[in-house]
């Protein structure tokens, strides 16, 4: 088998410092466990100063590519599914800004291995996500129609690129991972009770309102914490909750 061009290693050399940086980023944004934690951000570190430098060939491309997907998938599972998830989507779009660009055709077509990289840890981060909000627990029933919104525009914004560098496979895989997410989220959102706004004659405190609308006082503190108020004592007249069940 050719080499590849020393055109493509070098692009690709370039993509993978930046993809490690940007893995570096994502768990450092993130609550982790400290051995998490300290093993990927050990693993870019090595990819930023020893590996990538010295690529020379696709397979070591290919060794790049699993080592930061092994820890892409290490902090999401670590990490609170809530906070990963929008962790992975920032990641995944930083993603699209580490491959090089260049006005020249031969250039661009060079560079074919560093898109393939990066758009290789952009579906990582967008699948990882997915799985986040599928494990994320709900509240209500707009959240988790947030979710399904959150994912729909993710993957309209990524597949024709996945499909394009990696494959029709892959982004079938990618599709397959957003549409059962999605499946999984409304069937969750038949379980959940949608947010109202509901109106009061004046200020009363959260036992009160809980009891008004639940008949259970215990649930004050969920109002208290829903509407970011500082006292309990002093709910506003206007305020966001739950739907009472039928």
């Amino acid at each position: 088998m050719a080499s590849p061009p020393s055109s493509a290693i070098a692009g690709a050399a370039v993509s993978a410092v930046a993809l490690a940086n940007v893995v570096a980023g994502l768990t450092r944004g993130l609550p982790l466990p400290a051995a998490t934690a300290q093993s990927a951000l050990s693993a870019c570190r090595r990819i930023a100063s020893i590996t990538a430098p010295r690529l020379s060939a696709l397979t070591d491309a290919a060794g790049i590519a699993a080592e930061l997907i092994a820890s892409i998938q290490a902090v999401a599972r670590d990490a609170d599914p809530a906070d990963a998830s929008a962790g992975l989507y920032d990641a995944a779009l930083s993603t699209r800004a580490c491959a090089p660009s260049s006005t020249s055709p031969v250039l661009t077509q060079s560079y074919s291995l560093a898109r393939a990289l990066c758009v290789g840890v952009e579906a990582a981060c967008l699948g990882e996500a997915f799985l986040c909000e599928a494990r994320t627990e709900f509240g209500d029933r707009q959240a988790a129609s947030a979710a399904r919104d959150r994912i729909t525009a993710a993957l309209e914004g990524s597949v024709d690129r996945v499909a394009a560098a990696l494959g029709q496979p892959a982004a079938f895989v990618l599709t397959t991972a957003a549409n059962q997410t999605c499946a999984h989220l409304v069937d969750l959102s038949g379980s959940l009770q949608p947010l109202i706004r509901a109106q009061a004659a004046r200020s009363f405190p959260s036992t009160a309102l809980a009891w008004s609308l639940y008949a259970d006082p215990s649930r004050a503190p969920e109002l208290v914490a829903r509407n970011r108020v500082g006292t309990p004592f002093h709910m506003p007249a206007t305020f966001e909750a739950l739907a009472p069940k039928a």
